[in-house]
């Protein structure tokens, strides 16, 4: 019994993609440290913390179970995704469902031990996931990552709501940074494993054009997201400038060869950069904010 459930655990940890977590974590602690109050009560500040971040862990990791019930058969031609619990028959249809629907309710519900703005970010996070990209926009039009990029900005305004309580000008601009750089992110991995999702029949912008456009895309993506990330600079002051500056210059050179080049490895590039790029870009406004 003991084996079976620590295996079971070991499935829902896999299709909760602790990777992607990770970075909507990082998102959270950034919005988070933005909204941190000048006095600050150590126990309140402390519980709202732990609040956001297992809560929203719990619910974002509980949409992407439910997707992965929602995508078996996209998943069983793939060859990217054909190893996922659900593909493999170890979580059933039905189980991922429940699973990750108890996980969105916990979640949520130990958001509200920050504040109810808190819940309401992580519950609209897992809510624009499953509902309005996974049900909705994936299955239909090559927009569906660009709308579903909202889900992150929730994690990033759920961490501010936690600490301050509330939704301003510099925590949307976090968000909405976020949601700018998803589209580049996701289309250069569409367009690394494009025939995965021509298989698939999923309608990512790489699936339904030539090589060369999609790379545009991502290209022009990629360069008006640079200017949210300099912005935020005003906020954060000149470390941070300089430091998002020359990880956005490299982003865009990167982009600019995948543009001149755009090939499966070019891609493949530019997606490894992406992630590691919010990621410095996050952790150094964290830093700042706390020195």
């Amino acid at each position: 019994m003991a084996i079976s459930l620590s295996r079971k655990l070991i499935d829902y940890i896999k299709l909760s993609k602790p990777r992607v977590i990770s970075l909507l974590d990082l998102a959270a602690i950034a919005g988070f440290v933005l909204g941190l109050p000048k006095a600050i009560n150590i126990t309140s500040i402390i519980v709202s913390f732990l609040a956001v971040i297992i809560g929203g862990s719990l619910a974002s990791g509980g949409g992407m179970i439910i997707n992965g019930g929602l995508e078996i058969e996209k998943d069983k031609k793939m060859k990217r995704t054909s190893w996922r619990p659900t593909v493999k028959g170890e979580v059933g249809r039905k189980e991922a469902y429940a699973i990750g629907s108890i996980f969105i309710v916990v979640g949520t519900l130990i958001g509200f031990l920050a504040n109810p703005l808190t819940a309401l970010f992580i519950a609209l996070g897992a809510f624009i996931y499953v509902v309005i990209y996974s049900i909705w926009l994936k299955p239909r039009t090559w927009w569906n990552i660009v709308i579903g990029g909202f889900a992150g900005s929730a994690a990033a305004w759920a961490g501010f709501a936690a600490s301050s309580g509330s939704f301003t000008l510099l925590s949307f601009l976090l968000g909405f940074l976020i949601f700018m750089w998803t589209p580049g992110h996701f289309w250069s991995l569409a367009l690394r494993f494009r025939d995965d999702y021509k298989n698939a029949e999923i309608p990512m912008l790489p699936v339904l054009t030539d090589e060369r456009t999609s790379a545009k895309a991502i290209a022009i993506s990629n360069a008006l997201m640079v200017p949210f990330a300099l912005l935020i600079g005003l906020y954060a002051g000149l470390i941070y400038l300089i430091v998002s500056t020359i990880v956005s210059a490299f982003l865009l050179y990167v982009s600019v060869k995948l543009y001149l080049n755009p090939t499966a490895d070019e891609a493949w590039e530019s997606f490894k950069l992406s992630s590691p790029y919010l990621a410095i870009i996050l952790l150094t406004l964290i830093i700042v904010k706390l020195i």
